[in-house]
């Protein structure tokens, strides 16, 4: 970005560099990443993902009240503003949806952004009480995706199964692990001929509250789906002691951070991707299309 749209940036959307983590983890090493977020009035807004493209990307966020997550705004509503422009103009306005049936409330929009760059958001935000406020934040949207994207044919991995490592321990570090979760590779899902879904997450090594209840999620939607569909979990992490070592499937995804959870449909094309927290309303959303 040029000096010009740093000023823009500076002048427009007044950002702190908090402590505060990009709410997910980085999987280029087991520590916590630093994010911007932007102050205004007494909210702060923590993007929950990355690897944001231009079209409609799924920008999942959390609401944060100082250290405390927001757990009573009733509504949110987002304006995009383009930065590369001088002033910068409102380009999309819509609604976010909520989630609460996750262990940390959080927010999900698919703004409209036609063209990389960095973009400005700026949400109203209403709470159980009645008053309004608003908060302030900024996305980079790129060309293209790094991970895999929403029509591409999903990396037909040979991960590690029970089958050929039968130790449950070293295939997740999950308390409690669903076998079924580790019965087949995802080469053989995608040959299944049935929609999947890919959790990329570690449980136990994860940095934050946020990202360790997706696998969770993906559980309790196996409950009522097993039949229909392939539940595959793949570690970040394929030795926990004495290093951790991320495992081959998140440079074959080409996965910076954790963690992500991949839909594909009955051809093995990515039908959903979702970075971040997933809910099990969300999750099941987003297979919905793809069942009989």
């Amino acid at each position: 970005m040029g000096k010009k749209g740093q000023q823009i940036m500076n002048r427009h959307f007044v950002l702190l560099l908090l402590g505060i983590w990009l709410v997910g983890c980085s999987t280029a090493e087991p520590t916590v990443t630093p994010t911007t977020v932007a102050f205004a009035s007494e909210i702060q807004i923590a993007i929950a993902t990355d690897d944001f493209t231009a079209g409609t990307p799924r920008i999942p966020f959390i609401l944060y009240d100082g250290p405390q997550q927001v757990s009573d705004a009733q509504q949110v509503t987002l304006t995009a503003f383009d930065l590369s422009q001088d002033p910068p103009a409102p380009a999309w306005q819509g609604g976010a949806a909520g989630y609460n049936d996750y262990e940390v409330p959080y927010w999900v929009a698919y703004p409209e952004l036609p063209q990389a760059g960095f973009w400005g958001l700026s949400a109203e935000i209403m709470l159980s009480d009645g008053t309004a406020t608003r908060a302030q934040f900024t996305v980079e949207v790129k060309e293209a995706a790094q991970a895999p994207d929403v029509g591409d044919e999903a990396p037909p991995s040979q991960n590690r199964t029970l089958a050929t490592e039968p130790d449950i321990e070293k295939l997740t570090s999950g308390d409690d692990p669903i076998p079924a979760f580790y019965q087949m590779t995802v080469a053989e899902a995608v040959a299944s001929e049935r929609p999947s879904v890919i959790v990329f997450s570690t449980p136990a090594f994860c940095q934050t509250a946020v990202c360790a209840p997706v696998l969770r999620s993906a559980e309790t939607v196996y409950d009522s789906l097993a039949g229909e569909v392939n539940f595959i979990h793949l570690e970040i992490y394929k030795e926990f002691n004495p290093e951790l070592v991320l495992a081959d499937e998140v440079a074959e995804w080409r996965l910076s951070s954790e963690p992500w959870t991949f839909v594909l449909d009955d051809e093995g094309r990515v039908a959903a991707r979702l970075g971040g927290p997933v809910s099990p309303r969300e999750l099941t959303a987003a297979l919905d299309p793809l069942l009989p």
